[in-house]
């Protein structure tokens, strides 16, 4: 398949993404679950049958398998997809000594999760710092000053920064800082910087 800088993927008729366009395209809204509360071992205390999210082993498990229509952009680069941005409860994934301040600003943020494939013959860096998030309020939100625990997480996810090399994927994880009441994800931008080429910046709206 010829990989394209300027090609959409379209995962569907509804949802896509576009790379580097001053004036990306609009598209239909993605709304991904909830994922804030796991599963209760306990069927008592398990929710209603239509709300009921099955137990995964790893939260990434849980969005890959709940999270909705993922959105794919290709670029002569890379293929990177965005799996979800549910809520998730992170008082789990982060190290213990940063679990009693997370449970006081809330254990509960959108993550972005994204599954990315390195199709050059270069290596390529993934910077969480350089993934934005555009709020349905229209303002700007940065990923959360938080740090997540890989090994809570799952075997070869990441969490800040990851280098890829040629040919070869990785998964990251990006928790989104904490958003006002009533306030959701809209859009998610990240800047891939390339060596020895301008970089690239991937918009993908919900």
């Amino acid at each position: 398949m010829t990989r394209s800088r300027d090609r959409v993927v379209e995962t569907d008729a509804e949802n896509r993404a576009t790379t580097t366009d001053e004036k990306p395209g609009e598209s239909s809204s993605v709304a991904w679950r909830d994922l804030s509360t796991k599963a209760a071992t306990d069927p008592a205390s398990s929710p209603a049958a239509d709300t009921t999210v099955v137990a995964e082993p790893t939260v990434t498990d849980r969005i890959r398998s709940h999270a909705g229509s993922a959105l794919t952009i290709e670029t002569d680069r890379l293929t990177a997809t965005l799996v979800g941005v549910p809520k998730v409860s992170i008082a789990d994934l982060v190290y213990s000594h940063h679990r009693d301040a997370v449970a006081d600003t809330g254990a509960v943020h959108h993550c972005a999760m994204f599954d990315i494939e390195n199709t050059s013959g270069e290596r390529l860096h993934w910077l969480s710092r350089r993934t934005t998030f555009i709020g349905s309020d229209g303002y700007t939100y940065d990923r959360a000053p938080i740090a997540l625990n890989s090994a809570e997480l799952a075997p070869g996810c990441h969490t800040n920064h990851v280098v890829i090399e040629p040919r070869c994927s990785a998964r990251v994880i990006t928790p989104v800082e904490q958003l006002p009441q009533g306030v959701d994800v809209a859009k998610v931008i990240h800047t891939v910087a390339l060596t020895n080429a301008p970089n690239q910046r991937l918009t993908y709206t919900l």
